[in-house]
Parts: structure tokens; sequence; C-alpha cells
């Protein structure tokens, strides 16, 4: 449908059985083309400083759509570790850390990240926005199949 959601956030996912959640709190969500079918960037910092992308924390116009996508690599995150990926205390801190892709994952004894999910977070949380990869390379990572 070529919508953002722009607050996607553990507490916005809905486990309804073993095998499938639903998304939730569309507030925030908009289109993502204009009715001449150009992309449009957003500028409105919307969501949850935990789950935003460094582009959104510094103010400057963002794909919507890539920011989910950052959203998505929190998200995981925290699933597979259960800790956040960043510290949000402080704010000016954790920008510098996501520019500088200062990610640490914890060790797990009980349940260690294989190397591909790694990966795979690791590009979800790809500060810069042209390499961050979109939607559709993301559902065809091997991890995920």
């Amino acid at each position: 449908m070529d919508l953002a959601h722009r607050d996607l956030k553990l507490e916005n996912v809905l486990m309804v059985s073993k095998n499938y959640i639903k998304v939730a709190d569309f507030g925030f969500v908009r289109k993502c083309r204009d009715e001449r079918g150009r992309r449009v960037m957003s500028d409105t910092f919307c969501g949850s400083v935990a789950y935003a992308a460094p582009e959104i924390i510094l103010g400057t116009p963002y794909n919507p759509k890539k920011a989910d996508v950052w959203s998505l690599g929190c998200i995981l995150f925290i699933m597979l570790t259960g800790t956040m990926p960043f510290d949000e205390s402080n704010v000016k801190e954790m920008v510098k850390m996501q520019t500088s892709k200062t990610l640490t994952f914890p060790t797990l004894a009980q349940s260690p990240i294989s190397s591909a999910a790694k990966k795979l977070i690791t590009d979800l949380l790809e500060p810069d926005v042209t390499k961050r990869p979109n939607i559709r390379k993301v559902k065809r990572n091997s991890w995920l199949q």
C-alpha cells in the first residue's frame, strides 16, 4: 500500500498466536508517494527515541520506509537479546553510537545468536540510509528463510 508505520516498537507488535503477529497503532502512518507518484520524505519526529533512526533524531528529512527498517532492527535485536540496542538515557551519546556503528551483542550462554542473525541486525541498523536495505531485500534475507 506504499505506507510507512513510523512508530514500530515492541509495544505495537501484538502476538496473536505462536507464529502470527499483528502490528498495532497506526497513528503516525503516512503515504510514501504523492499524487504524482513521487517519493515523499518525512520531516516529523514520530515514534519512540529508542527505536528511531539517527536521521530522525538529527532532524533531517528522512525516508520513512527506511526509518521503519531501522526500527525493525531494534525490535529484532531486543527479541534476540532481551536488551535495547542503544541506551536512550543520553540521546546525544546514543546518536554517536548509532552513527559510529557501535553495537554490542550481549554474550548469551543459553541461546547464542548466530552470525547470520547478527549480520541481519547490523544491516537493519545501518546508519547510512543509502546502504540500509529496503523491506524487499530484508524479506529475502537467508536468516529469515
